[in-house]
Order: structure tokens, then C-alpha cells, then sequence
């Protein structure tokens, strides 16, 4: 489920606050042991240089501070931790109940005993304790810096997402170009203005293009007029030729779908048209009978009265496209035009969909109109191929 940018920006920057905030509390605490255990070292590795040095004492050892030279005379607690091999260095060590001590060990140079220097760190020791005694405060820290952290989070994500909810507002509304925010970050205002750029430019050119066509098909209706006209009269008397007259005649049908349909593409669509669409596909199938071979018949189904929310000008674009396009491509088989609520197909026993000639491949301007208009009106429209061959076209609505 996607979730608003805001809530996102908003839950990142909790989310790193809280781990720099442990990262943070867990550094420094380990710090603070180990600042504990240098210092502890340091005076056992002093003392133990003093002693293995022979320089004079001071007044006396540090309180818990004891030296010892050899193994044997460890106590029983530190000899049982220590073993008497240890190298030169400086030791940490828990006993079992005994204390917790950081041990210096000096191996003598003439082959003697080793010196030891054990200085007992109980008394000493202050983090675990003051953790322990100031986790109050700790926690009432973390707390103020995670609130103080999250207005700080909704703050900066309040800034960042403005720009993209208003952005999102004027494309889903068309609202007019709001006033600039000064707090707005500047990529996002550019990149603001740069959709609206586009979008402006995208519809100067769709207006072009509706213009066009606009301009396009009215010059195409007066000569268009001139030969539907003229091939009425000659259906008055045929020519001789039946061949040469057909051909003209259904090329003039095809200007007239092709312009009315590019000039409808132009047109805003008026709600409430609605058409018969039996009736529409008998008139089509009437129209461009001349196209069909002899050896193919044709069957117009129908579920009773049909209506599409649609003029009947596009339904016979629409449908006369197409069954001049089932009659072109068939040769022998049938035509059935099925009629239906939501639904109108035909299906045809032609070539079908990739095994057309390459010459004749592509679906070209009829099919591709179709296709324009029928995402115009929000139809679906799809190409099946039939077995053993065949094509069935199917447009729906809702």
C-alpha cells in the first residue's frame, strides 16, 4: 500500500534519530570503561616501573594497591587467574568473589622472581554505577532528544512534501498556480514548474492536433460530397465496367468513415447519445456489401435491442471499419456479427492476425482509427486470431 511522502520522510528521520541517539549512548558508555581501564593500567604500569626500577617509594602505596614479587606470593584468588607464564603487561582481572583487579606484571631480568603489582578497582569503579544510579536521566534524555527530533521530522517533511501535494492537487484539479512558499525547497519548485511547462506544452500541441483535424476534415467533406454524389448518379445507370465502379465506391465509403471519424476524434463527446446498435450493424453490413466475395456468407446476431452510449455517426465508423476490413480479408467462410449488452464482436474466417501477405501486413489508418475512438470513448477494444484461421474483434463497454 503506498503511503504519502510525508508520512515517510516523517518516519525516516525518527527512525535514523533514534539509532544515532543509540549509537551515541552505546558509544560513549564504551568509552567510558575504557577510559576507566587505561587509567587503571597506567597507575599499575607506574607503580610496577617505580618498583622494578628501584626508585625511591613514596610515602606510601595508593589505597587497594599492592605489590608482590613472585607467583607464590600472589593471594589465592589472583594466583588461581594468573598464570605463571605471563609476559610483560598489564592485566584485567575478575575473581571468583575476591575483587576485581588490573594486575602489572614485570618478569625480572637476572631470571628472578616476577614482580606484581595488583591494585583493586572495586571502590574505584564509577560507570557501571553511575549508569545504574543516573538511567532516569538517561532515559528522560533520550526521550527530549527523540521529541525534540520529531518536530524537527515533521517540520522539514511538511516543508519537502508541500511542494509535491500542491503540485499533485493543480494535476488532479487544474487548480490555478498557487503562490510561491518561501519555505519550499528550490528543486522541488523547479521541478514544479517544469511539469506545468510540459503539461502547457502538451496541450498547445493536443489543440494543434484537434485543430488539424478540425481543419482537415471540413476541406474533405465538399469535395467528399461531390463524389458520394456523383457515384449516386452513376448507381442510376452502372457504368460497364463493374469492377472499375465498385472499387470507386467503396473507396468513397471509406473517405467518409475516415473523415467523419477523424472529425468526431476533434469533437468533445456530448453525454446521453446512444444508438440501436442492430440496427447500426445492419446498415453497415448493407453499406459495404459490394466488398464481399460470393463464397461468404454473412449472419448478424443480435440479444434482442442493443444500445451503446454512442452516436450513430461513430458506430458506423466504428463498425464499418471493421467489417470492411472482415470483407476485404475473407475469402471464402463467413462473416458473424454478434450483438450484445456490453459487447459488440465479429468474426471472421479470412487470413487473420499474422498471417496477412507482408504487402498487406499492418493494421493501417481504418483499424487505427478505430482504436483512437474507442479510447476515446473508454471502450476496450481487442484482436483475437481463431484456429485453424480467422480473426474475431471484440469492443466493450460499460
Amino acid at each position: 500500500m503506498a503511503r504519502p511522502l510525508r508520512v515517510l520522510l516523517r518516519r525516516a528521520l525518527l527512525l535514523s534519530s533514534a539509532l544515532a541517539l543509540l549509537l551515541m549512548g552505546g558509544f560513549f558508555t564504551l568509552f567510558s570503561y575504557d577510559l576507566e581501564d587505561t587509567i587503571f593500567n597506567r597507575l599499575v604500569a607506574v607503580e610496577a616501573e617505580r618498583q622494578s626500577g628501584g626508585r625511591a617509594a613514596p610515602p606510601g602505596l595508593p589505597v587497594g594497591m599492592s605489590v608482590h614479587r613472585g607467583h607464590a606470593a600472589l593471594p589465592p584468588a589472583l594466583a588461581r587467574k594468573l598464570p605463571p607464564s605471563l609476559s610483560r603487561g598489564e592485566y584485567e582481572v575478575a575473581t571468583d568473589g575476591a575483587g576485581h583487579f588490573h594486575v602489572a606484571v614485570r618478569p625480572d631480568a637476572h631470571g628472578g622472581e616476577p614482580l606484581y603489582v595488583a591494585f583493586r578497582v572495586d571502590t574505584f569503579t564509577s560507570t557501571t554505577g553511575q549508569l545504574g544510579r543516573n538511567a532516569w536521566l538517561l532515559l528522560v534524555s533520550a526521550a527530549l532528544s527523540l521529541l525534540a527530533a520529531s518536530g524537527i521530522a515533521v517540520v522539514v517533511a511538511r516543508r519537502v512534501s508541500r511542494p509535491l501535494e500542491q503540485l499533485v492537487a493543480a494535476l488532479g484539479e487544474d487548480a490555478p498556480e498557487a503562490e510561491e512558499d518561501p519555505g519550499a525547497v528550490r528543486e522541488l519548485g523547479t521541478l514544479r514548474d517544469a511539469l506545468r511547462e510540459r503539461d502547457a506544452r502538451i496541450q498547445r500541441l493536443l489543440e494543434r492536433e484537434r485543430q488539424f483535424n478540425r481543419d482537415v476534415s471540413h476541406e474533405l467533406r465538399t469535395p467528399l460530397a461531390v463524389a458520394q454524389g456523383a457515384v449516386e448518379l452513376l448507381e442510376r445507370a452502372p457504368p460497364q465496367d463493374t469492377a472499375a465502379f465498385a472499387r470507386l465506391r467503396s473507396a468513397v465509403l471509406q473517405m467518409g468513415l475516415l473523415t467523419e471519424g477523424i472529425l468526431w476524434l476533434a469533437r468533445t463527446p456530448h453525454p446521453g447519445e446512444r444508438c440501436e446498435l442492430k440496427a447500426v450493424s445492419r446498415e453497415v453490413v448493407a453499406l459495404y456489401d459490394g466488398l464481399r466475395q460470393p463464397a461468404v456468407s454473412v449472419v448478424v446476431e443480435a440479444e434482442g435491442p442493443v444500445e451503446a452510449p454512442v452516436s450513430a455517426e461513430v458506430a458506423r465508423v466504428l463498425l464499418g471499419n471493421l467489417v470492411k476490413n472482415a470483407f476485404g480479408y475473407t475469402r471464402t467462410g463467413s462473416v458473424r456479427v454478434h450483438v450484445a449488452p456490453g459487447l459488440w464482436s465479429i468474426s471472421d474466417s479470412g487470413e487473420g492476425l499474422g498471417n496477412v501477405a507482408p504487402e498487406h501486413a499492418g493494421f493501417g489508418v481504418g483499424l487505427s482509427l478505430v482504436q483512437r475512438l474507442a479510447q476515446r470513448l473508454g471502450w476496450s477494444v481487442t484482436f483475437t486470431p481463431l484456429q485453424p484461421q480467422g480473426t474475431r474483434v471484440e469492443l466493450r463497454w460499460t
